[in-house]
């Protein structure tokens, strides 16, 4: 693991600030997205399976420090969610443009459902109803991770330019 640990937790602690504070007042398709969730997972498809948990884990501390679930439970689901579809991209041919669309409604679904459930089991949320709006959140996520994919992709190419072999 490099150092980007350095860097994750201040922009987790930023984006989670802002997700549950700024947001929620803009809502598309009523539901906001969830920015650490997807700058970790964007991380997680330029880096590898190895720095994605680190960063989801990071995402969900924060995102549940300031909110209302209980700690532990997005940091869970988001790791689980991030690091299965990294885990996938592994079988599939790279594109950086159809990829990141459909395992970021992947990841989102995977996390989703097993947030849920946790929430559920740990007796936060007393039915699954709130599964109505996963929809909304996929459609939202699938929207907005193309352009966190490429601006976390341009600023690496920028700050550490590929060496040219001949």
């Amino acid at each position: 693991m490099t150092a980007s640990i350095y860097l994750a937790i201040p922009l987790m602690l930023v984006l989670s600030l802002v997700e549950t504070a700024v947001l929620p007042h803009f809502p598309l398709f009523g539901v906001s997205p969830q920015l650490a969730f997807l700058v970790a997972l964007a991380w997680g498809l330029l880096y590898g399976i190895e720095e994605g948990a680190v960063w989801a884990f990071f995402a969900g501390f924060f995102t549940d420090l300031f909110s209302i679930t209980p700690v532990g439970v997005s940091s869970l689901s988001f790791m689980v969610g991030i690091t299965a579809v990294i885990w996938a991209t592994q079988a599939l041919p790279t594109s950086r443009l159809l990829l990141p669309l459909a395992l970021a409604g992947l990841a989102t679904v995977i996390s989703f459902i097993i947030e849920i459930v946790l929430l559920r089991l740990f007796g936060t949320i007393a039915d699954f109803q709130s599964i109505a709006i996963l929809p909304n959140i996929l459609l939202v996520h699938v929207l907005t991770i193309l352009p966190i994919y490429w601006l976390l992709y341009l600023i690496d190419r920028a700050m550490r330019p590929r060496r040219v072999q001949l």
